[in-house]
């Protein structure tokens, strides 16, 4: 039996590396063939919502997260605002990310997600973005300034 906890870091851990690589085998490794990946939030455009099942599917809609906007930024700078919270077969984790890009003012994400674990895998991802609607507003107004979306 794992540790819901131990699991969560070693995927929190495997995402960052994935970022920085831009090797994201080392995210689907860590999935289920039948995972949940979903991110949504109040006021947030329809195209930054995502809704993917299978283990290729949520690979792809996470690539294509963190290639529309994270990567159009210098810097990311993620950080948990308390530790995350076990939970039945799981984590609870607020969140927020400061971006930074030159030229732009920087920009604060702020969320909550939940991490659901079945044998070391990670079955269901939820995540709710608090201020996606200000984020993606920044996007359209600092669009000039930010890197290419890939």
């Amino acid at each position: 039996m794992s540790d819901t906890l131990t699991d969560f870091m070693r995927y929190a851990a495997a995402f960052e590396e994935a970022f920085a690589s831009d090797d994201w085998k080392r995210v689907d490794v860590l999935f289920d063939d039948d995972i949940v990946w979903a991110s949504a939030g109040p006021g947030i455009p329809a195209e930054a919502a995502y809704f993917a099942r299978g283990r290729a599917n949520a690979s792809a809609a996470v690539k294509k997260s963190c290639d529309t906007y994270d990567r159009r930024f210098d810097r990311r700078e993620p950080m948990p605002l308390e530790p995350p919270v076990a939970i039945p077969g799981g984590i609870h984790l607020e969140w927020m990310v400061t971006y930074s890009r030159a030229g732009a003012p920087p920009i604060i994400l702020r969320g909550e997600e939940w991490d659901l674990f079945r044998d070391g895998k990670l079955v269901m991802h939820y995540e709710s973005l608090h201020n996606g609607a200000e984020f993606a507003t920044f996007m359209i107004e600092h669009d000039v300034v930010l890197l290419p979306a890939r």
